[in-house]
């Protein structure tokens, strides 16, 4: 009877056991779902926030509201500025596209990037330059920088040199000119970059330099303007005083003489925007123009042509007169994609 009963109660001690097995197997497993749970959800708002680090946030120049942080005069430290078509009290030193002269945005294009209505808010073959300039000078002196990245240098990033940096801006870059028009960009560009000591915008630099509303300046004021713009605390002085210097004045009459070699077809235009931005192939560049008789893409080519020739007059960089010449201080503000070039004339598209 013993027996029997021993022999009847193994088959119950062998399920508790299986029984406990699983469980603990179950815990286990369940445990360690959970830890690699937290530990991929860690690593995941880690990775989202240097994304969202990394990528400067262009989009919120979509808004029509900007809070950036410019440098104070020969410091490094920097303040709150905000500015922007809807920045409410802050607006009344905002200058909205159609008060900003047709000659300055030319003009900008001419000095800081003669591609500017041509690529994609980044010139490579200007870095790639850049790049091997550098690497001969031991010491990053060029950025390569289209008005596209510059724009996203001053509104987002420092203005220290490194190569995150520019790759951040590079990437910036893509992303903007991708959602926002030239024109729009071109915009932003007046609306924030720095003219001189805490001199920010177009509206403060036309009342400081020439006592004028931003529409009324005249060709020669806005070469004037943007000639200084590579280093606005320096090259300034002169132009303060209503007398440029020969070296500023020499940089004044080579962006004007880009400017007019800069095509000026509003057609022409059009075909190098739809060519570099189409992604439908051979279909859009066999159309041809009625004034050229050329296909886009040859438009297109004779578009970059142009761009080059006004590229190979050079901008005055060095010393001339006056003591004013190229800022050799590091944290100087880095010039254009051409610090020796500039880009065609290409009329200005209205933003819609």
């Amino acid at each position: 009877m013993k027996c029997g009963f021993l022999e009847a109660a193994r088959p119950g001690r062998r399920m508790a056991q299986s029984s406990g097995e699983f469980k603990f197997l179950k815990g286990f497993f369940v445990g360690l779902f959970r830890s690699l749970s937290l530990l991929f959800t860690s690593l995941g708002i880690v990775v989202a926030l240097l994304i969202g680090w990394f990528i400067p946030w262009v989009f919120t120049l979509h808004l029509g509201l900007l809070a950036y942080f410019p440098y104070l005069p020969k410091s490094e430290q920097r303040y709150l500025r905000v500015t922007g078509p809807w920045s409410g009290p802050y607006k009344k030193n905002w200058v909205p596209s159609h008060e900003i002269p047709r000659a300055c945005k030319l003009a900008l294009v001419a000095a800081e990037d003669t591609k500017f209505f041509i690529h994609h808010g980044v010139d490579f073959e200007s870095i790639e330059k850049s790049y091997e300039y550098n690497q001969r000078k031991k010491k990053p002196k060029r950025g390569g920088s289209t008005i596209t990245q510059q724009l996203v240098k001053n509104a987002f990033l420092s203005r220290n040199r490194s190569y995150v940096r520019k790759a951040r801006e590079i990437v910036g870059a893509i992303l903007l000119d991708a959602t926002a028009s030239k024109d729009l960009q071109l915009t932003w560009y007046f609306n924030i970059v720095e003219f001189g000591p805490k001199i920010y915008g177009l509206k403060d630099a036309a009342h400081f330099y020439f006592k004028k509303a931003p529409a009324a300046l005249n060709t020669r004021d806005c070469a004037a303007l943007v000639s200084i713009l590579p280093s606005p605390n320096k090259w300034n002085k002169s132009l303060k005083a209503g007398q440029p210097s020969g070296f500023l004045a020499a940089r004044m009459s080579t962006i004007q003489t880009r400017m007019k070699m800069i095509p000026t077809d509003d057609e022409s235009l059009n075909v190098a925007t739809a060519t570099s931005r189409s992604t439908r192939g051979t279909a859009v560049g066999e159309q041809r123009t009625e004034k050229t008789g050329l296909t886009q893409e040859q438009s297109l080519q004779q578009l970059e042509i142009q761009a080059q020739q006004a590229d190979d007059l050079d901008l005055p960089e060095g010393p001339i007169e006056g003591g004013e010449g190229r800022e050799e201080k590091d944290e100087a503000p880095e010039s254009g994609a051409n610090s020796t070039s500039q880009e065609p004339r290409i009329p200005v598209p209205s933003d819609p």
